[in-house]
């Protein structure tokens, strides 16, 4: 791209700071941004061979401001609390006992979209309806239950039918049901009283499981200790 002023401070690092602002920063939520079409606006490249047909050197030329919005002076430690803007409610629902749900008046915008996307099916641009395989993946995720209730209630001014009451409780009780305790290998010992003899040992019982077959299910993470165990009482242990 030439000799003369092809390393300047404003080709390579100007760009590369705009990008981190605009990619990251923004995209982040922690500053605001003023853009255009980078086309025509920056002339600061002229000078560079084999930039004369550019309309623009890099796509964030057009970043033309920033400002440190409240997130982001908290964020940098500039102020010590953040509260977040009370979001405004346009749409209106009416939440119906066979779990669907209709738009009565306004619509989603996008935000709305993905957040009931995660409990909900869209069936059409007015009408969606609580699907019980998407909300187990949500509530697997870390999503917490009330957050649908809250996302409903708000925007359904009579109270939520009983089915839907249940089901965001089924929900939220499901959640404590299931517990993963780590991952486990299965092990066949040949017959189902080897297998009773081995779970009610006393020194192996704490490191393995009974299935009520001539299966054990043993700890992954105790794997070393019940083997040890499983040779003093004279078993060994062959890996497939």
């Amino acid at each position: 791209m030439g000799y003369d002023g092809y390393h300047g401070w404003h080709i390579l690092q100007e760009r590369y700071l705009l990008c981190v602002l605009f990619e990251y920063a923004a995209t982040l939520g922690i500053i605001d941004v003023a853009y255009i079409e980078p086309d025509g606006a920056k002339d600061d490249y002229g000078n560079l061979w084999g930039t004369d047909d550019l309309n623009f050197l890099s796509r964030y030329d057009g970043l033309l401001y920033f400002r440190i919005n409240p997130l982001g002076a908290y964020c940098l430690g500039l102020t010590e609390t953040y509260k977040p803007p009370k979001v405004e409610i346009t749409t209106r629902l009416t939440v119906m006992p066979s779990l669907k749900i209709l738009i009565t008046s306004g619509s989603f915008s996008t935000e709305e979209e993905l957040q009931l996307g995660t409990y909900a099916e869209k069936l059409s641009e007015k009408e969606w309806i609580l699907d019980l395989a998407k909300t187990m993946e949500a509530v697997e995720s870390g999503q917490p239950p009330s957050e649908l209730k809250e996302f409903l209630q708000a925007r359904d001014e009579q109270f939520l039918p009983e089915t839907v009451e249940r089901f965001i409780k089924d929900a939220e009780d499901t959640k404590r049901q299931l517990n993963s305790k780590g991952d486990a290998v299965i092990l066949d010992c040949g017959t189902k009283e080897i297998a009773d003899t081995l779970a009610n040992n006393e020194r192996l019982k704490k490191y393995c499981l009974s299935t009520g077959t001539r299966n054990l299910v043993v700890y992954s993470n105790s794997e070393t200790q019940f083997r040890k165990a499983l040779h003093q009482f004279g078993y060994c242990w062959k890996k497939s």
